[in-house]
């Protein structure tokens, strides 16, 4: 456990400070994930085409994917252009959902509401920053990743302490039983 939470804390702080690295990364993370989802999803179109003469779709779904994931993994540095501009729309599609939400919440008598409010302008604001601002966008990500994998990383070692600690003392406590 401690390894790998020094791991991921290490992994967290190199995509921190190498955003264009972790968005190719991301790019051709994407890429095998579709790959092999397309490859899943045509196996799986051998075994019901069989009981679904109409599963044209599911056939037509898996050559997608798989020639998706072909050109995330061909073309890693323009598909890393896009993930900024996709996280983009995302944040402002999900800040302005956020930001009107937080209105209802009030009208229920949920006492911070204002703080979804803030978080959800907040939020719009970076994503219109990110369209505006290329490196915004990209420097977000990985800076959401790599904080994603340290946080993790600390958790991990923090359990690591909080396990030795229940051990020693349950070694100690004569009131614990062993089962």
């Amino acid at each position: 456990m401690g390894i790998t939470g020094a791991a991921l804390v290490a992994l967290g702080i190199i995509c921190i400070s190498n955003p264009l690295s972790t968005v190719i990364s991301l790019a051709w993370i994407l890429g095998i994930m579709t790959l092999v989802s397309g490859f899943a999803t045509l196996l799986n179109w051998f075994n019901v085409r069989k009981y679904f003469p109409q599963s044209g779709s599911v056939l037509l779904s898996s050559i997608l994917q798989i020639m998706v994931g072909i050109l995330f993994l061909r073309h890693d540095l323009a598909f890393a252009t896009v993930i900024p501009i996709v996280f983009a729309l995302f944040l402002i599609i999900e800040g302005a959902n956020l930001a009107i939400r937080s209105f209802d919440y009030r009208k229920v008598g949920f006492k911070l509401w204002w703080v979804n409010l803030s978080l959800g302008l907040l939020a719009t604001v970076l994503g219109f920053l990110s369209f505006c601002i290329p490196g915004v966008g990209g420097t977000t990500v990985s800076l959401f990743v790599g904080l994603g994998f340290v946080i993790v990383g600390l958790v991990y070692i923090v359990a690591l302490f909080a396990i030795n600690r229940f051990e020693k003392c349950k070694n100690s406590n004569p009131w614990i039983d062993e089962q």
